[in-house]
Formats: C-alpha cells, sequence, structure tokens
C-alpha cells in the first residue's frame, strides 16, 4: 500500500513542450527533395512560389488602385472646389467669400462664372473648352498653381509662360491661362493670340449674335488630367463676366480647405453664415458615381485577389497529403517512441505552415520591389515591345501610379499568414490520427 502511495504521488513524466525544437528539426527534415516523396517536394515548391505570386499580385493591384485614387484626387482637387456654395442671391457673393474666407479650416474662397465657349487660333486649330472665371488673387492660391502639399508632386503647374499680367487691364484684361491639351490642339505657346466665341452675345433685330473676342495665352497650364487639360480655360472674372453677359451672375462661390478629406465642420459654419436659399455640396457630391464606381472597384479587386491567395494556398493540402502518405512509417515509429498526437499534429502544422509563411514572406518582398520601382518597369516593357502601355487618352493620367498603404500592406499579409495556417490544420489533424499498429502493419 504504501509503495502505491508513493509511486502514485510521484511526479508523472512529462513529453516535450510544444512546438519544441525536435519538432521543427522533424518538420523541416520533411520538406528536403528525397527520391521517395519526391513529389510532394515539387508540390511544396510550386505552392511557394503559387503564394508568392498570388501576395505580390495582390499588393501591386491594391497599390496602383490607392495610387489612381491618389493621383485622381490630387490633380481633380488641385483645380476643382472643395465645396460649391450655390447662391439664390449672387449679389452677396463677394461679402460672403470674405466672410467664408475667415472660417476656420478654410484655406480660400472667391466667387466663380463657368462658361462654355469656342477656342480657335491662327493655325485653324480649334476647341470647345469651359470658362472658368476666377479672381486672380483666388487663382493664385489654388494648388495646381502653387504647387502646395500633394500638388508639388501630381505632375501639374504651370507648363509655360506665368500669371503676372493675369488680370491686368480695363475688365481684367485680356490675358487668359488654358490648358495644356487646348493649347495642343490649337498649336499655340505662351503668348500666342487666340479667338474665344460664345454663343450668348448681344441682341439684334435677327436674333442673338455670337460674340468673339481675341485674347492672348498668358500662361499653359496643366492639370495632370488628360480630360481637363483638354477643356478648361482660366480668365479674369471681371472679364467672364462683360463676355458672357452676366454682370450680375455668379454660379458659385469656390471654397478650398486646408484638409478636404473632412469638409463637414467646415460645411457647417459655412452653412450657419450663408442666406437662405444657399445650396452647399462638397467634391464627394459633385463627383460621387465617380467615385463610388472607384471604390466599388477597389474593393471587388480586393475580394477577388484575396480568394486568388486563398486557391494558391489549397495547393498545400496536397503536398501534405502526399507527405503524409509517404511519412506514415516515421509517424508510426515517432508515435511507438511516445510521441503524442499532439506533437505529430504540431510537425505537420509546421512543415505546411512554413511553405505558406515563407511564401507570403516572399511575396510581399517581391509586392513591395514591383511597387516601388513600377515607373521603370513600365518604361521598360514599354522600351521591349515598342508600344505605349499606360495611354493616358484611355486613363486620364500620364503615368501609372502606385502608392503604398501600411493598412492594406497589414491585411496582406494576415490574410496570408492566416490562410497559409488555416490549409494545414485538416491533414495535420489527419496525421496525428494515425493508428501506429495499424499502420506498421500495413508496412
Amino acid at each position: 500500500m504504501a509503495e502505491a502511495a508513493a509511486s502514485s504521488a510521484a511526479p508523472r513524466r512529462k513529453g516535450a513542450r510544444p512546438f519544441s525544437g525536435y519538432e521543427f528539426m522533424l518538420a523541416l527534415r520533411y520538406l528536403r527533395a528525397r527520391k521517395r516523396n519526391g513529389g510532394a517536394t515539387v508540390i511544396a515548391i510550386l505552392s511557394f512560389l503559387g503564394i508568392m505570386l498570388a501576395i505580390a499580385a495582390l499588393i501591386t493591384v491594391m497599390s496602383v488602385m490607392n495610387g489612381f485614387r491618389h493621383e485622381l484626387l490630387t490633380r481633380l482637387l488641385g483645380v476643382q472646389p472643395h465645396v460649391y456654395v450655390y447662391l439664390s442671391d449672387a449679389s452677396v457673393a463677394d461679402d460672403l467669400s470674405e466672410a467664408i474666407n475667415d472660417v476656420p479650416g478654410v484655406r480660400q474662397a472667391g466667387p466663380v462664372i463657368v462658361a462654355q465657349g469656342l477656342l480657335t487660333s491662327a493655325s485653324g486649330g480649334a476647341a470647345g473648352v469651359q470658362v472658368i472665371g476666377v479672381r486672380p488673387r483666388d487663382l493664385a492660391r489654388f494648388d495646381i498653381i502653387t504647387g502646395e502639399g500633394d500638388a508639388a508632386e501630381a505632375g501639374g503647374g504651370l507648363v509655360q509662360g506665368a500669371i503676372d499680367s493675369f488680370g491686368e487691364g480695363r475688365l481684367g484684361g485680356d490675358a487668359i491661362l488654358i490648358g495644356s491639351g487646348v493649347a495642343a490642339q490649337l498649336r499655340v505657346g505662351a503668348g500666342d493670340p487666340v479667338s474665344l466665341l460664345a454663343p450668348d452675345g448681344a441682341s439684334t433685330p435677327m436674333g442673338t449674335a455670337p460674340r468673339r473676342k481675341t485674347y492672348y495665352a498668358d500662361g499653359i497650364i496643366s492639370m495632370g488630367v488628360l480630360d481637363l487639360d483638354r477643356v478648361y480655360v482660366f480668365m479674369p472674372i471681371e472679364q467672364a463676366a462683360v463676355f458672357f453677359n452676366r454682370p450680375d451672375g455668379v454660379d458659385y462661390i469656390d471654397v478650398r480647405l486646408t484638409d478636404p478629406d473632412r469638409p463637414e465642420a467646415a460645411m457647417e459654419r459655412i452653412r450657419q453664415i450663408a442666406p437662405p436659399g444657399s445650396v452647399l455640396r462638397d467634391w464627394r457630391e459633385e463627383n460621387r458615381a465617380f467615385w463610388n464606381a472607384l471604390q466599388v472597384e477597389r474593393n471587388l479587386m480586393r475580394l477577388i485577389l484575396s480568394i486568388v491567395v486563398a486557391i494558391a494556398a489549397m495547393n498545400i493540402i496536397a503536398g501534405l497529403v502526399m507527405l503524409v502518405k509517404n511519412k506514415t512509417r516515421d509517424i508510426a515509429i515517432l508515435r511507438t517512441m511516445g510521441a503524442t498526437q499532439a506533437s505529430v499534429m504540431r510537425i505537420f502544422l509546421i512543415s505546411g505552415a512554413a511553405i505558406g509563411v515563407l511564401g507570403t514572406i516572399a511575396g510581399i518582398v517581391l509586392g513591395v520591389l514591383l511597387v516601388t520601382f513600377i515607373g521603370p518597369i513600365q518604361d521598360g516593357l514599354a522600351f521591349v515591345f515598342g508600344v505605349d502601355l499606360f495611354d493616358p487618352t484611355v486613363y486620364m493620367l500620364y503615368r501609372l501610379p502606385a502608392r503604398m498603404d501600411l493598412g492594406e500592406l497589414v491585411f496582406v499579409s494576415l490574410w496570408g499568414f492566416l490562410t497559409a495556417i488555416l490549409t494545414t490544420v485538416i491533414p495535420s489533424w489527419a496525421a496525428g490520427r494515425i493508428d501506429p499498429v495499424v499502420a506498421l502493419r500495413n508496412e
């Protein structure tokens, strides 16, 4: 009795702790190429390459989508208002603009006239344009002119000429700024004369006669977006009011914010000082269809490529199943030597997870390199194939954009690690459930 009590009181022998050194050693040895399990090794290599390429593709595509959004946002907001204030009474536009300029978060505000016309040149070129009538002091503070913030890297700004004489002279003078695309269509440069034709002119007994006047292209400006470069013309607001018969007409007040991504606070303060009947809309509402489409496309691409990563990780299952089949005798011997079911399961779990984790890490490195050097890669492919791989007439931008986002990188990394681990659970569990007696009998 005493001996039995003493033996029962003695501490039980414990096996090796989970994820011990011998489990990692066996797991990595099983991944090495052997004649007997060469097929499993080939599948492991293919699984590694598949996960690496899928992760790299996911990082690259999401970075390009982020680049598209950032570049278009930077270029559009460099020339377009952040907040539109539509007035029921245009006579208060100047006073209200000065009041809005004192609102916290507002960088600049001023009245704007928008009209359409036909611009021609002595060379015979012609272009339908959208004329933006602005005050000279407001134009001088546009991001596309100052090059402040993100606009400094947006690829826009003055291409030729200057804005020194913009607004000088009687009723604003005869100097205008034209987009680089308009200048290319008209085949003109800075200082060249151009003729502007407006459909609404003077009233005559025969009806309304079109109005024509010669202006001088004081400067050539690029917005960085081809569609805008082809239509935009800037004119002093006094001259626009006279030429387009709009002496008391202001289309809206152009408001620029220090933080255009969060316009709600500034809009609420502007709404409090605006006269009754005024309507406020931010840049997101004005471009709602475009931005919604861009966001939907971005989310769908993330979903599709995440599924591709999961499919690539499924190859790990096939590799582990073959590895378990080839190592059945080894598993039985390990079990007879005292290895637990959990220990065997961890060995094959480490083997499969190593493929997925290493493939994910390699894919992250490859994806980061592709995003970092996407410009030289684009130029090299264009040179090799002799074609323009990124046509600005189709994509609206002059270069393929790519912008790395830390949140996206973390999501891709976690998704790659998660799929790599989950796909190893079932075959590893099956390996741990192998009965050593049955396995040795079949051998």
